[in-house]
């Protein structure tokens, strides 16, 4: 039987999920995603593996990421390095160009460009206890909508629905854009252990159950743009 969501650990969840559960309006979790364009996807991927965690750490990040997009991604050779943090202070302070981020960037081999890097609030999070070496699948969204709490409420319906039918493996989060052409923007997630996983949710909004909500969802908002993708963790603050 899978497991219910509020069973996970929250142990390490690097505060993120204590962060918001807690309704502290002076502290907020944040993320950082570098958009990397490269001919070589795997040489990358592999650097970031073995790099991850002194780069994230130098950082002070909580956990640290890599994503490959596998649809709506856009340009050729793309990739998303992320760093999640526990408050935006941390997320500003960070120094991209340290001392330890240098000398792990002469160990990379493969060529690549910085194409765009973006900036978030997390807004809805669900418990989630990472750990290195986890994978998992994700269907990303981008909406515009004048009402983000309302969003936010529907898309916490979502994730009781989903819990209620089946689907308690699935967690939503919900993001704000803070930099770019974006900016003003929510990017909401739906994370999967895997890709089936994630397939077979999106088989489910088929169903009348979701459908219900996501036609709630689309008097309030409009899609601007989404995409598929399968990640890997890389660091994390307690490895």
């Amino acid at each position: 039987m899978l497991k219910e969501k509020k069973e996970w650990g929250v142990g390490m969840a690097v505060g993120l999920v204590l962060t918001i559960s807690a309704g502290q309006a002076w502290s907020r979790p944040a993320m950082n995603v570098l958009t990397i364009n490269t001919p070589d996807p795997v040489s990358y991927m592999q650097w970031v593996k073995g790099s991850g965690k002194a780069i994230g750490d130098s950082i002070n990040a909580a956990v640290g990421g890599v994503c490959l997009p596998s649809a709506g991604y856009y340009a050729p050779g793309e990739i998303y390095y992320w760093h999640l943090f526990t408050d935006h202070a941390t997320a500003m302070g960070a120094e991209q160009y340290n001392p330890t981020v240098m000398e792990e960037l002469k160990k990379l081999k493969a060529e690549r460009v910085v194409s765009r890097g973006d900036a978030y609030s997390v807004l809805m999070a669900e418990p989630r206890n990472y750990q290195v070496g986890q994978t998992f699948a994700n269907w990303n969204i981008v909406v515009a909508t004048e009402d983000p709490a309302q969003y936010v409420s529907e898309v916490k319906r979502m994730s009781a629905a989903a819990d209620e039918n089946g689907f308690s493996d699935i967690r939503f989060t919900v993001y704000s854009y803070l930099t770019g052409e974006n900016a003003g923007k929510l990017m909401a997630v739906v994370e999967a252990p895997d890709g089936n996983r994630l397939g077979a949710m999106l088989d489910a909004l088929e169903t009348d159950w979701a459908a219900t909500v996501l036609g709630d969802m689309a008097k309030i908002r409009r899609y601007d743009h989404g995409f598929t993708m399968n990640c890997e963790v890389v660091q994390t603050s307690e490895s």
